[in-house]
């Protein structure tokens, strides 16, 4: 995993606040009434990004939502973030080192195009997502794939990858499985069309690319039971306004959301879903004084962390919706340490002590590279009034996504401003934290770190989680980041859809577990 690490996060992750987890549905303009028993109609989801491509193996899993209607995974996860059974009955370790994945089948399963589903079907789409562009092939790629007999797969990789099992779950794209038929004809033509073993399949008449996007339900899918309508529509709208509009006058039933939109939808009568998974803040990326940067000294960057105010900046901007942040992952995540809680509590006075013992008594100036976002824009003003007041002068540069992107990752600050989704320990070192990490552009390293998270990577479940909490530990105190506040990510729906939940493991519904109200 850790040699492809520039690639898990490079795109997802490169939106203005880093978010890999912001991916929802999207609208249409022609609903239909469902039946009496609560089936059919149409289902119109409203969603702000369209995907550059319909292959799971090259579509980035912040657009995953347009792949979910067509293309069921091997894995699910379920509301509690328990993993249960999808197009593969059993799964897990056949070793004690987590190299060699062995996969069960389904049987019975066909994909659209009528093809069935077996081993090889699966070893196919394993080496298709070898040559994919997704941003989340590393969590499984580079490995020797087998179908030992019809219905087990074996995959053996040379390093570990513990988060198999994670990674071929409808939150990734990575366990989407495409009929072998279609990869071996034109695969090209799965950027625009469908051919999975999910309930719908692409009507590409109705469907214009980049716009909005037409599912139909299939007559022989395997689990009818959960085919819960005639149709899906996803239809890109960039703006949350009229997202929520569209909710209001009944042209969509779910949308995205955001923060500025919320209190509106709750007004509305809409269910208002939101889970604290984007951990907003501060990345102190000069920690070894490449930049020549007063953030090479561990007391200046402590001090930092005293210096704000994580309840203040919570509740003034984000109320019942968020909460304070002392590390980069959620509770929900193996690796979170409840002792760290309140690990820089607010205390400019010792702020102040401590740049003073580091000799910086008359404070310094500090570049950070911000995103122009509207939640990381408002953050970043306020970081800069808090670090102020304990003498430290923030020279932002605010810039829009892309640019933002190339200032974060270039190696040029010594600070950033991040809105990062929460992920599991290994993900975070592949992306965020560790010496290859492209949210590490200057190559901060630490031996503790990397020694206890090689352990990990080859650990049993229990054991892993106390050496991720080590490694969580570790970046606590050495003050790496100075985190401020878990953000949530908002979808809304309508009284006409049966109540649904999310929560920190499972941020979003899947889209084809939302059901009619009746």
């Amino acid at each position: 995993m850790f040699s492809n690490s520039r690639r898990l996060l490079a795109a997802g992750a490169a939106t203005a606040s880093l978010t890999l987890l912001v991916s929802a549905g999207c609208a249409s303009s022609q609903k239909s009434e469902p039946g009496a028993d609560g089936s059919g109609g149409t289902l119109a989801i409203a969603l702000e990004k369209a995907p550059g491509s319909l292959d799971p193996a090259d579509m980035e899993q912040s657009t995953s939502a347009f792949a979910q209607p067509a293309y069921d995974a091997l894995i699910k996860i379920d509301g509690e973030g328990n993993l249960v059974p999808g197009l593969a009955t059993e799964w897990g370790f056949t070793d004690d080192e987590n190299k060699v994945f062995e996969l069960t089948v389904r049987d019975g399963v066909t994909f659209s195009d009528g093809t069935a589903l077996d081993a090889e079907a699966v070893v196919a789409n394993l080496e298709h997502l070898d040559d994919g562009r997704s941003n989340v092939v590393s969590l499984v790629n580079g490995g020797d794939y087998e179908a030992i007999d019809d219905d087990t797969v074996r995959i053996s990789w040379d390093s570990p990858h513990p988060l198999a099992a994670q990674a071929f779950t409808q939150t990734w794209v990575a366990g989407m499985m495409i009929s072998p038929e279609a990869l071996a004809g034109d695969a090209e033509q799965l950027t625009t069309s469908t051919a999975g073993a999910g309930p719908y399949v692409l009507d590409a008449a109705q469907t214009v690319a980049g716009s909005r996007y037409v599912y139909t339900a299939r007559d022989d899918y395997w689990d009818p039971a959960n085919q819960h309508f005639d149709q899906i529509t996803i239809t890109v709208m960039e703006n949350a306004e009229q997202r929520l509009n569209a909710l209001r006058t009944g042209e969509v039933d779910y949308a995205a959301g955001d923060l500025g939109t919320a209190a509106a939808a709750t007004d509305a009568g809409m269910q208002v879903l939101h889970a604290p998974t984007v951990v907003y803040g501060l990345s102190l990326l000069d920690r070894e004084g490449t930049l020549d940067s007063p953030l090479q000294d561990l007391a200046v960057r402590q001090a930092i962390n005293y210096a704000i105010d994580r309840q203040g900046i919570s509740d003034a901007l984000l109320g019942e919706y968020g909460s304070p942040a002392q590390q980069t992952v959620v509770s929900s995540e193996p690796g979170y340490v409840d002792a760290l809680a309140d690990a820089y509590p607010y205390d400019p006075e010792k702020a102040r002590e401590l740049l003073a013992e580091a000799g910086y008594a008359d404070g310094f100036t500090l570049p950070v590279v911000a995103s122009t976002s509207s939640t990381a824009a408002t953050l970043s003003q306020v970081f800069a009034e808090q670090l102020a007041e304990v003498g430290i002068t923030v020279e932002l540069d605010s810039r829009p996504s892309a640019d933002y992107f190339e200032g974060m990752t270039g190696g040029t600050f010594p600070a950033a401003v991040i809105g990062y989704g929460s992920q599991p320990v290994p993900m975070e070192y592949d992306g965020l934290f560790g010496p290859e990490a492209i949210f590490n552009p200057l190559g901060s390293s630490d031996d503790e770190i990397n020694s206890t998270m090689e352990k990990a990577m080859a650990a049993p479940e229990e054991e892993a989680t106390v050496l991720y909490q080590q490694v969580i530990s570790r970046l606590v105190d050495q003050a790496w980041f100075a985190p401020a506040v878990y953000a949530p990510v908002f979808y809304y729906a309508s009284e006409d859809l049966a109540p649904l939940s999310v929560s920190e493991a499972r941020p979003q519904t899947p889209l084809n577990e939302i059901r009619p109200a009746n």
